[in-house]
């Protein structure tokens, strides 16, 4: 069995510390204009005596069918079928941002000094190695939690199976059901407001890999067309200054 890894998310834990935000920071490199996670606040809510505020840790929900994946033109962004988280690989990305604008959840950004779509990978390099994720390993409250969804005996599976209430944050709408691979349990998330928007690119219609990709080595293809025929152009006078 594959394995399926998510976030588990006790937001009656969070205590808004922000000790995650610094730790993705310094192990990803991120630079410090963005972010890869965030802490979302709902505010003040209710009448006093009675308040109550709920802190949401939030980042790329690893879809499991990610609008991102539609639009990327370059193949750069995929679905791990290893892991199942979706990832980004820098070298292929050509920095177009129409994933940035496709993500309901606004959890990609474009990093203007490299030129590349950055996000949350889950710290793959650490869980590579047998560790968390550095968001999940310096959560002072024990909010944040990651592990296979598909191991019945992972901590993960665990919270869910004792929770009080579960909740995602699904997109389904337009002919997109995103799945995603982040639960919350133990609060009311959807009360708070923090709700998916609509992908800003509608895949159907815009056919992005339909048209662009054609489009693109078409190009690729006239201009090895030319530089061809301009080199055989080259041999052929040559040849007749040869003989002459």
């Amino acid at each position: 069995m594959k394995n399926r890894y998510g976030f588990v998310i006790d937001v009656s834990r969070c205590i808004d510390c922000r000790a995650c935000l610094v730790a993705c920071s310094v192990e990803n490199n991120v630079p410090m204009i963005h972010t890869r996670i965030w802490v979302k606040d709902s505010g003040v809510k209710g009448q006093f005596p009675g308040l109550q505020r709920t802190f949401v840790p939030y980042n790329c929900m690893h879809c499991d069918h990610p609008p991102c994946v539609e639009v990327c033109v370059s193949g750069a962004t995929y679905k791990d079928p290893n892991t199942g988280l979706v990832l980004v690989d820098p070298e292929a990305c050509i920095g177009c941002g129409f994933c940035v604008e496709a993500c309901p959840y606004d959890a990609r950004y474009l990093d203007e000094a490299r030129g590349v779509v950055d996000k949350c990978n889950a710290c793959l390099q650490r869980v590579e190695v047998g560790q968390q994720p550095a968001c999940v390993a310096t959560c002072v409250g024990g909010s944040r939690l990651f592990g296979d969804l598909n191991d019945p005996a992972s901590e993960v599976s665990m919270a869910l199976k004792n929770a009080r209430s579960i909740q995602r944050l699904d997109y389904e709408a337009n002919g997109h059901d995103t799945n995603p691979n982040i639960y919350y349990i133990n609060g009311d998330v959807l009360e708070s407001g923090f709700l998916p928007r609509d992908p800003r690119y509608n895949i159907a219609e815009e056919g992005w890999k339909k048209v662009l990709v054609p489009a693109i080595f078409a190009g690729i293809g006239a201009s090895f067309l030319v530089q061809a025929t301009y080199f055989t152009k080259q041999l052929v006078e040559g040849e007749k200054e040869f003989d002459e």
